[in-house]
């Protein structure tokens, strides 16, 4: 982290903007600057206004007692508040820093504060924050809240770490050194980047905490699974048995009733199926009848298909005829069209042969003109080649002149400087003849000047010293009697407090957290019992739902698959037969087919009854034709319906088995899924009602109809039940913050007790540290005023005589300024002395040259004239080329004029060539549209003889439809019209209702095949009639009784095979907890070990525990300082026995090692060791934190003057590392040894300027 550059305006004494910037000269390059100016003038705001930018506070605000403050308009503002930084009569004010982060990028942060309407007389509003990313200005953060924590990301310090390691305030400097363990270790942390020690501290604390919450519960969960005695496990073995056998005789007796049921059940269904299949059969009868008219409809469409072809050429031919006649009219029209386009185009080529002829007259006339422009323009060419030489040789002579005029007049005037200058010199150096003596020895004289006033302020330092001292002799007396009044005051006000924490200790004392734990404990128990059990029954009842469905389920699909079994044995037993009757009827139909075949006929026609049969030679003629030809057509139509019959059966048998079958398999598979699910749920119900006798409160649940209402009661006692545990916690927790604070208050009292008896110690050890002091300095003082007298009497000839005899007053007024003017005075004439000699050499050489400029003049001068008569004869003569060209065209160019001439030409080609074209292109179009207007003529005759051709064609197939549609049962067709309707209906229309009407005549046959079926089923069903004769409605009530005869037996063996299992799975549970137990017990063990030595809720104990070591590394640092700046000191850590330990302790070398408190350091002993501290700290850091600046307000006054010169090379060495280190110090001696520094100066008013040298 680096601060790069903090501005501000109007904050306490500085008034309007200021700036200091680290990364411009001189501070750029200056790793050790002061910050100085006379007390009160603002050097500490600028660190306010560092601390404000970037956190809204200051270290000085902090100190203060928090009492109010009076503003405009009678309004008061706290003491603490940074807004009283804004400076009185101001309207606004703002702080505002640059740094680099940790993460190397540059940010600006800006704090500031306004009053209402811009006016100093406003309220006072609150303050602003806002960061920055550079160069972007990229805002981060938005309200303050945020900004704030931004920028400490960014820095990677809070405020109270920037205060301990940047920022050492005054009063301060020993805040590292003087904090608690606690705090130190925080910043030690927060710098080394290792936060991972707090992490690991709190994570080991709370797993132990967690490995003790888990054995507790193993604990308890094993308390509740403990098994049964062995008496009365035999007990309950016994009473499982006699159940399971009685539950087997039930099963046995209910099992043959419901075969007899389900005997009853069956019968009803097929006496309900068989009047089905009846009423189907009926329906579809009526079906096929209807349908009639439908089947002479589809015979006429099937007939009028073969006329489509005549109705679509008809049809095609009228549409081109109609296409050819709307061509003709507009063929008719192009041609007009093109007509008069060619008659245009004609008159068109005429004017552009005119105007063809104009252009050749023009480009004709304008040939003399053209030449003589043309002579013309070669005279001027030739003569501005002389032209342009003639006038460069002019201007080349005047320039000539005017330098060497230019030349003469700057020599000359030279010259008369030099004169003026020797003489100005001489005059000045008779009138300064006083000055040579001090000034031909000025270095000499300079150095005693120099010693001079380094005696002087020796001397004033050392009167200074002496008042100071003698001052902070009777400040010390005044100190050590306030420190004992405040000494014996803190005694009383610790007796006070004490008795007050005495008190609260009682108070505490009377109530036992403990008790209040186990409460909580049992009722947390309590509540998590409760939960489980109700969750264990809810899920028990839900089950059991379950299970009764699913049995339910399991009854209606098995009979189901009863069903469909039997009806697909069925159907494939009379499959045989009905393929044996098929396969007989297809024969005998072949045989008749042939009987009734052309060829035959043809045969029997020829037979004669004396004649042998050309066939088989027989002369016996059984089928000659005697009138039996319509019989044997009667029987060939027989035939067939019988073999359409006969395959109607045989697919109605195979659909039938086919359908059975899919329900079948489907039944199947239904049933084995509801047994598996049947069986997981019983499973499952085992196990919950298991879970449920286990529960702890199942002793105390009333019955199963009370137990909704009874869990929510529980519930709501549980929560009354805490909500008081909770108040008593509360009052517990209020009664240790009451010890706390009283706890907290005494032990304030006693550190302030013990620091008010340290700060007594102090004061009395200062006194008579201040006494001894007191003579050294007045030794001192002598011994420089002794030597400021020997330098003034050396000085005094030589300056008494160049000053005059006051010189010693003046010069002790002010010693440097009256140096630096003796200095200037010196230098003055030196520079005189050796200006008039330079003078005088100079102005020998400018004579000279003054001369030799002269005849240059004259030279050029000659040249000129001649030039000038030249350029005037060739002028005039271009002048008149020039203008007889202009009357020719207005001098414009030869070649435009032609160009123009011949393109005008060109042009009227060009135009007459393109209306030619246009007049022979709208003669084709003419010609092409009289051409095609004959060919569509032609075509139209064409048509018209096709169309009547195509109508006749047409006329003749409906007047022989019309003769043969009433002997085939045809409906009539009128006209081509109604033709053209039918024809209109398409072929998708014709298959399906060619499908449905064989659907029709399908599901009759099918239908009278499913109810023969089923009278079958029905009469070979009776053949089983149950032996009893009992009624379905006895049956049935049978059943239901054994049923609930059966329910009890089931449940009581159930219960008492739960009871079993749930004791079998408390044995092994039981042996598997103890083992558990074991196991986590020693993980706890471990854990608790881990714990004890690094573990805390607040992670501070392995932090400081780690943090010793960076504390080692730190005292390092510090110790090597502390060498050079106190070797009678060395900083140590107090150990204590093996413990964390951050305490600092101090070891005096000089009296023999001796071991004292941080707290018994005298100002200027605590000021050298924490100083070495603070550089310590800036040498130690991490990859994350690293701090290259550092700022130190005040603290070196306690200083001697050599441990002051120690103190100062420490912060060069430190400088020297990188570091930029500024210092806050009055000490005239420190601040004169930096170079560069940072000056508040009082300009009055109240107000300060900041200014860089």
């Amino acid at each position: 982290m680096r601060i790069l550059r903090i501005s501000g305006k109007n904050l306490a004494s500085l008034a309007g903007e200021f700036q200091v910037d680290f990364e411009t000269e001189p501070l750029a390059s200056s790793g050790l600057f002061a910050i100085s100016g006379p007390t009160g003038a603002g050097k500490s705001t600028l660190l306010d206004a560092l601390c404000l930018a970037l956190y809204d506070a200051t270290p000085r605000l902090l100190k203060r007692a928090g009492s109010q403050l009076p503003d405009v308009g009678g309004d008061t503002v706290s003491a603490l508040d940074p807004r009283t930084l804004m400076r009185r009569g101001a309207a606004e004010a703002w702080a505002e820093v640059d740094f680099a982060g940790n993460d190397d990028i540059r940010y600006r942060a800006r704090w500031s504060v306004r009053r209402a309407y811009g006016k100093a007389s406003g309220a006072l509003q609150p303050s602003k924050m806002t960061l920055h990313r550079l160069p972007e200005l990229d805002p981060l953060g938005g309200t303050k809240t945020e900004v704030t924590l931004e920028i400490a990301q960014r820095i990677g310090l809070s405020f109270e770490q920037f205060t301990r390691a940047v920022l050492l305030a005054q009063n301060e400097f020993s805040a590292f050194l003087k904090t608690d363990e606690n705090e130190r270790g925080e910043l030690l942390e927060t710098l080394t980047g290792t936060t991972i020690y707090s992490d690991i501290s709190r994570r080991a604390f709370e797993r132990y905490r967690a490995e003790q919450e888990r054995t507790k519960a193993l604990t308890a969960r094993h308390d509740n699974q403990a098994p049964m005695p062995p008496g009365e496990r035999e007990k309950l073995d016994a009473e499982r048995v006699n159940a399971e056998l009685a539950l087997e005789a039930v099963d046995a007796r209910r099992a043959a009733l419901e075969g007899e049921l389900r005997w009853h059940q069956e019968a009803g269904k097929l006496e309900r199926s068989e009047a089905q299949a009846n009423e189907a059969l009926s329906a579809a009868q009526a079906a096929q009848q209807d349908a009639a008219g439908r089947r002479q409809r589809l015979a006429t469409l099937d007939a009028v298909q073969a006329a489509r072809p005549l109705v679509a050429e008809v049809t095609r031919l009228q549409g081109e005829h109609k296409a050819a006649v709307e061509s003709t009219a507009k063929l008719e029209s192009a041609l007009v069209t093109a007509q008069d386009a060619r008659r245009q185009a004609m008159l068109d080529v005429d004017a552009a042969q005119n105007a063809l002829e104009v252009a050749d007259s023009a480009l004709r006339a304008a040939g003399p003109q053209l030449d003589s422009a043309k002579a013309l323009d070669a005279a001027i060419a030739a003569l501005a080649p002389s032209h342009g030489q003639a006038a460069t040789a002019l201007e080349a002579a005047r320039n000539e002149a005017r330098q060497a005029r230019a030349v003469h007049g700057a020599k000359a005037a030279e010259l008369d400087a030099a004169k003026g200058q020797r003489e100005r010199a001489g005059a000045w150096l008779a009138a300064h003849a006083r000055l040579e003596p001090m000034a031909a020895q000025w270095p000499r004289w300079d150095q005693l000047l120099t010693q001079a006033a380094q005696a002087v302020a020796a001397d004033a330092a050392a009167a200074s010293a002496l008042a100071a001292a003698s001052s902070q002799a009777k400040d010390a007396a005044t100190q050590e009697l306030g420190a004992m009044l405040a000494l014996s005051e803190a005694a009383s006000r610790l007796d006070t407090l004490d008795t007050a924490r005495r008190e609260a200790m009682a108070v505490l004392e009377a109530t036992d957290p403990q008790v209040l734990e186990n409460e909580r404990q049992a009722l947390d128990a309590r509540r998590e019992r409760l939960a489980s059990a109700e969750k264990a029954w809810t899920a028990l009842v839900t089950t059991r739902q379950e299970v009764a469905d699913t049995a339910g389920e399991l009854d209606r699909v098995d009979t189901a698959r009863t069903a469909a079994s039997r009806l697909l044995d069925e159907a494939r037993a009379a499959a045989p037969a009905l393929n044996a009757a098929m396969q007989q009827a297809e024969k005998s139909l072949a045989v008749a087919e042939l009987a009734c075949a052309a060829s035959v006929e043809e045969l029997r026609a020829t037979l004669d009854t004396d004649s042998p049969c050309p066939v088989c030679g027989s002369h016996e003629h059984p089928y000659r034709d005697d009138g039996r030809e319509d019989m044997l057509r009667s029987m060939l139509a027989n035939l067939r319906g019988e073999v359409t019959e006969c395959r109607a059966r045989v697919r109605d048998n195979e659909a039938v088995q086919a359908a059975q079958a899919a329900t079948l398999a489907a039944a199947s598979e239904r049933v084995a899924g509801l047994q598996r699910e049947g069986a997981t749920l019983r499973k499952v119900l085992d196990e919950l009602e298991a879970e449920w006798i286990a529960q702890p409160l199942a002793a105390e649940v009333p019955a199963e109809e009370a137990r909704v209402n009874w869990f929510a009661e529980s519930r709501e006692a549980l929560r009354g039940a805490l909500a008081a545990l909770d108040g008593r916690a509360a009052a517990l927790r209020r009664a240790a913050q009451a010890r706390d604070a009283a706890q907290a208050a005494y032990d304030k009292a006693q550190q302030e007790h013990a620091r008010l008896r340290q700060a007594a110690d102090g004061a009395r050890d200062t006194g008579a540290r201040l006494q001894a002091e007191l003579r050294a300095i007045g030794v001192q003082h002598a011994a420089a005023s002794a030597q400021l007298a020997a330098l003034l009497a050396e000085l005094d000839p030589v300056l008494a005589d160049a000053c005059g005899d006051g010189w010693q007053d003046a010069w002790r007024r002010h010693p440097s300024g009256w140096r630096e003017a003796r200095a200037q005075e010196a230098a003055q004439w030196q520079e005189q002395t050796a200006l008039q000699t330079r003078s005088a050499a100079l102005e020998a050489t400018l004579a000279a040259e003054v001369a030799g400029a002269s005849e240059r003049i004259a030279q050029a001068d000659r040249h000129g004239a001649g030039g000038a008569a030249e350029f005037n004869r060739i002028d005039v003569e271009l002048k008149d080329k020039r203008g007889q060209r202009q009357l020719l065209w207005n001098g414009r160019a030869i070649g435009d004029v032609e160009q123009e001439l011949q393109a005008g030409v060109g042009a009227a080609r060009n135009h007459l060539a393109a209306r030619q074209a246009v007049a022979n292109e709208t003669a084709q179009r003419e010609a092409s549209a009289r051409s095609a207007l004959a060919q569509l003529t032609e075509h139209i005759a064409h048509l018209d003889s096709a169309g009547a051709k195509a109508a006749s064609a047409l006329a003749d197939w409906l007047e022989e439809y019309r003769k043969s549609s009433f002997l085939d049962g045809l409906d009539p067709v009128e006209d081509s019209a109604e033709l053209g309707r039918l024809l209109a209906v398409g072929g998708t229309w014709l298959a399906q209702e060619r499908s449905a009407l064989g659907a029709l005549d399908a599901q009759v046959a099918s239908l009278g095949a499913v109810l023969a079926e089923r009278r079958a089923q029905r009469a070979l069903h009776n053949e089983g009639r149950p032996e009893s004769g009992l009624s379905a409605e006895t049956v049935a009530a049978a059943v239901e009784a054994l049923t609930a005869e059966r329910r009890a037996a089931h449940d009581l063996a159930t219960e008492l095979r739960m009871r079993a299992g749930q004791d079998d799975t408390r044995r092994v549970q039981a042996q598997a907890a103890l083992a558990e137990i074991e196991r986590q017990q020693l993980e706890e063990q471990r854990w608790g070990k881990l714990s004890e030595l690094i573990g805390s809720a607040d992670g501070k104990k392995f932090r400081n525990y780690a943090q010793q070591f960076t504390l080692d590394v730190l005292l390092g640092y510090a110790n090597a300082h502390l060498g050079q700046l106190a070797r009678r000191y060395r900083l140590e850590r107090v150990s204590h026995n093996g413990a964390p330990s951050l305490a600092l302790m101090v070891r005096d070398q000089d009296m023999g090692g001796e071991v004292r408190s941080v707290n018994s350091l005298s100002g200027g002993e605590s000021f050298l060791v924490s100083l070495a501290l603070a550089l310590g700290l800036a040498s130690l850091s991490s990859n994350r934190v690293r701090v290259e600046s550092l700022f130190i307000d005040e603290g070196f006054g306690s200083l001697d003057t050599d441990t002051l010169g120690v103190a100062m090379d420490a912060l060069d060495a430190l400088q020297s590392l990188g570091r930029k280190v500024g210092v806050i110090s009055h000490v005239q001696e420190m601040t004169e040894r930096i170079a560069t520094k940072v000056l508040v100066r009082p300009a009055g008013g109240g107000s300060s300027a900041v200014v860089v040298e």
